[in-house]
């Protein structure tokens, strides 16, 4: 039943909810008119059970038009009719007033007022203004009516229009003020006050769950977000480890067989001593590329990215320096005479500056392996306080690089550029540049800096 209400548009929902208290009220009002509850004037209950029924029908669809017509005609109208006002003028549908005093005739008769104030407040018109409107109807109902009694008796012979009604009533207004009740005024205009602030503070409270509500979508949206970039981070650091372990390995292997190959005819045992290091270059490559699917085995569902691009990760391949002068010792054996000069460090290394030179050495030398037509390379690591700085530079025949070569550098089917480009990222990633020039050597010149490490 709840959940029917909940979708229900909030027009049905007040129409209904003003059909059930209407019906509730009358029914009441009809029950009480035969026993010894019954009203001394059951036509101004019935007034206030209308103007109870047209706010809470229409006061949240027109809060302000509703306070101000609710606010002027109710005190007005429950005068007119109670006081016999109405039936003076002409009105005669209301009846004659059957009451002997000029006061408000129940407590109950004020919850027009409150209601349209309440939901006026949380319906977003002003405090001030419902308080204004509210409290000063109530000021005028109870002040006014010994006002209007005063002008029905000095405007007609009660003896003739109503008998016995008003016959104890005083006919000058400073005596029926004797008939407010000062301590009621006070404790009614103290609820509508309250009333008012209720109202006001469950607007509060609902604009402060719909921005909960609307942070709570924009969090779940930027994890989505997140998690899809974490995806994509993840998977082009995968993509990079398989690129540098697939263009390393598998291009010195090549250039070894070719090598082999061409000095097949003339030294047989050169090519037994290239297949027997094709073999052990191909298992480090398998088992290098074993190691990088392991980690999308291995990866936790919803650990979305637990790496970012450059960085090593909790499950990544963990090399150490001896891994780097392993490389040196490759190209070495197709012909390349590689120098390095490396930290004097044992450890292993596991920080992501660490695991970002690894790499960038190894792209590096494949391509000088592979790209430069180098006799000769050079590879420096000086590690210190101010950060990790990488020099490779090789004597290749190519010449020295264009101007702008990592600018001009581009992703093709061929693959070709995904070194360079994939360089500079790792560096970026971790903070650091990365930088092509001409060489000492007469060929490229490949330095990066990367920050020290945390």
């Amino acid at each position: 039943m709840w959940t029917y209400w909940r979708r229900l548009p909030q027009a049905q929902q007040d129409l209904l909810l003003a059909a059930l208290i209407g019906v509730g009220w009358f029914t009441a009002l009809s029950l009480i008119n035969d026993s010894g509850l019954r009203p001394q004037n059951p036509t101004v209950s019935v007034v206030t059970g209308v103007f109870l029924v047209i706010t809470v029908a229409f006061v949240r669809r027109f809060p302000r038009t509703m306070l101000v017509v609710v606010s002027v005609l109710y005190p007005f109208l429950y005068a007119a009719v109670g006081t016999g006002l109405a039936a003076q003028v002409g009105l005669t549908i209301f009846g004659q007033p059957e009451i002997s005093d000029a006061a408000l005739q129940s407590e109950i008769h004020l919850v027009p007022l409150l209601v349209v104030g309440y939901l006026a407040a949380s319906s977003g018109v002003r405090r001030f203004t419902c308080l204004f409107f509210t409290m000063g109807s109530l000021a005028g109902l109870m002040i006014g009516l010994p006002t209007v009694v005063a002008v029905v008796l000095g405007n007609a012979n009660r003896a003739i229009l109503y008998g016995d009604r008003y016959k104890n009533l005083p006919s000058d207004v400073p005596s029926l003020y004797n008939y407010i009740d000062v301590s009621l005024f006070v404790f009614a205009e103290a609820l509508i006050c309250g009333m008012v602030l209720l109202g006001a503070d469950a607007l509060r409270r609902r604009k402060n769950v719909a921005l909960l509500e609307q942070r709570n979508a924009e969090l779940v949206r930027l994890r989505a977000v997140e998690a899809e970039r974490a995806k994509v981070a993840e998977r082009t650091r995968i993509a990079r480890d398989l690129h540098d372990v697939i263009s390393h390995h598998v291009s010195a292997v090549v250039i070894r067989a070719q090598a082999a190959d061409r000095v097949a005819d003339q030294k047989p045992e050169a090519l037994r001593e290239a297949i027997r290091w094709i073999i052990a270059s191909g298992k480090e490559a398998l088992t290098a590329m074993r190691e990088t699917v392991r980690v999308l085995n291995t990866a936790e569902p919803g650990a979305d990215g637990a790496t970012a691009p450059g960085s090593g990760g909790g499950t990544a391949p963990v090399p150490d320096l001896s891994d780097v002068a392993r490389m040196g010792e490759r190209l070495k054996a197709v012909g390349v005479d590689v120098t390095m000069h490396l930290p004097t460090r044992q450890r292993q290394l596991t920080s992501a500056t660490d695991l970002t030179a690894v790499r960038i050495i190894q792209e590096a030398l494949t391509n000088v392996m592979v790209h430069a037509k180098a006799t000769a390379a050079q590879v420096t690591w000086q590690s210190g306080p101010q950060g990790e700085l990488l020099t490779i530079d090789d004597n290749g025949s190519g010449g020295p690089p264009p101007v702008n070569v990592l600018e001009t550098a581009r992703r093709s089917e061929s693959g070709r550029g995904n070194g360079l480009i994939g360089m500079r990222e790792r560096a970026t990633a971790v903070g650091g540049t990365l930088a092509v020039a001409a060489g000492p050597l007469g060929g490229w010149r490949v330095q990066a800096w990367l920050p020290p490490q945390r």
